[in-house]
């Protein structure tokens, strides 16, 4: 259920007030639907849209001396792994979809047991892929910066992920779910490979399918929060409040199991033991700074190095293109004489001075 808020007061053209209510979570930007991935078990898989992976989605990691970002595919561990779904479905700019054929060992999991891992992607903007990856320095929330805006229980998120019920043939078609935060990551939690780790709970559901959705944090501009949101301190409600933040990604939920029961409530005969799963609606997310961790790996950050110089070397290598631009009479004039220096000038004199 989407939360609303109110009453605001607006404004007439001729300056009479009025109040009314509108949604806390507004209405999702384009870009950041196109940020989500599909990921599936084999080419075969992804072409049929099998109900079979999960979802995932694209970040971008900037470089010294290039303009192009380093652009990775993120998802859940346990999606390449347990699953066995490495291959990638995109859009495509014409409304359809391309599969990119990975294997697991392209993928580089969290060295500490966490439930991520990324790929590196050769991906760039051109007229074949539609996909936005999210800039890593303007997105992901740090531990610190989650602290130092009070980030806490009841703020809201939204999730953006594969629903398998109806996900698309054709393209990518993610939905979006609305959820808050149930607990802050303080302790840690027992994950299903057996180890502890760092998790969000989440007061929405997650379901097959949408383990590795991004997960959004939103806060209103008009939310009553402490003066650290304000620009002036005031404590003052105003538009210039922050507003989205990658929170972390979705791992999962907790799962209840209930006995199974006959009509008047009993255990059924001879069914004593018999449960049944359910949802409990509490989802796990693993913190966003978990995949800054991952991105600094050293091998990873060795990689991204390398192709960076490998990128520039070969940016170094291309033509540069002619200049067409028109002279003035007197920059021509000035042209025509310095060409014809240079033409003068005797062969057995520039041989003369490239040997001293």
């Amino acid at each position: 259920m989407r939360r609303w808020i109110g009453p605001l007061v607006g404004h007439a053209t001729d300056g009479s007030p009025y109040e009314y209510w509108r949604p806390v979570v507004p209405r999702i930007p384009d870009e950041l639907l196109d940020c989500v991935i599909y990921l599936y078990p084999t080419v075969e898989a992804a072409e049929q849209g099998a109900r079979a992976g999960g979802s995932g989605f694209l970040v971008s990691v900037s470089m010294d001396g290039i303009d192009t970002p380093a652009i990775y595919a993120v998802t859940n561990s346990h999606v390449v792994r347990e699953g066995k779904s490495p291959v990638i479905r995109l859009n495509t700019q014409d409304g359809t979809k391309k599969v990119i054929d990975i294997v697991s060992d392209q993928w580089f999991h969290h060295p500490d047991g966490d439930d991520v891992t990324i790929c590196p992607l050769g991906l760039k903007t051109d007229d074949l892929y539609r996909f936005h990856a999210l800039p890593c320095g303007e997105w992901l929330l740090s531990e610190e910066a989650i602290a130092d805006a009070n980030i806490g229980p009841g703020d809201d998120v939204f999730i953006i992920g594969r629903f398998v019920n109806h996900e698309g043939n054709q393209r990518n078609l993610p939905v979006v779910r609305f959820g808050s935060i149930a607990m802050m990551p303080y302790e840690p939690i027992k994950h299903q490979r057996g180890i502890d780790v760092e998790s969000y709970l989440i007061e929405a559901r997650s379901l097959s399918g949408f383990s590795g959705s991004p997960i959004f944090l939103y806060i209103p501009p008009f939310s009553l929060r402490d003066t650290w949101w304000t620009p002036d301190k005031s404590g003052v409600p105003t538009t210039e409040s922050i507003s989205f933040g990658l929170l972390g990604i979705d791992s999962g939920h907790f799962t209840d199991y209930k006995r199974v029961l006959d009509k008047d409530k009993k255990p059924r005969i001879g069914n004593e033991e018999s449960y049944v799963e359910q949802n409990s609606g509490i989802m796990t997310v693993v913190p966003s700074w978990k995949l800054g961790e991952l991105l600094e790996n050293p091998e990873v950050v060795r990689m991204r190095r390398q192709w960076r110089d490998e990128e520039v070397e070969r940016q170094r290598r291309e033509p540069a293109a002619t200049l067409d631009v028109a002279l003035t009479d007197d920059e021509f004039a000035n042209f025509k004489k310095l060409a014809s220096q240079i033409v003068q000038v005797p062969k057995s004199e520039i041989d003369e001075k490239r040997k001293k």
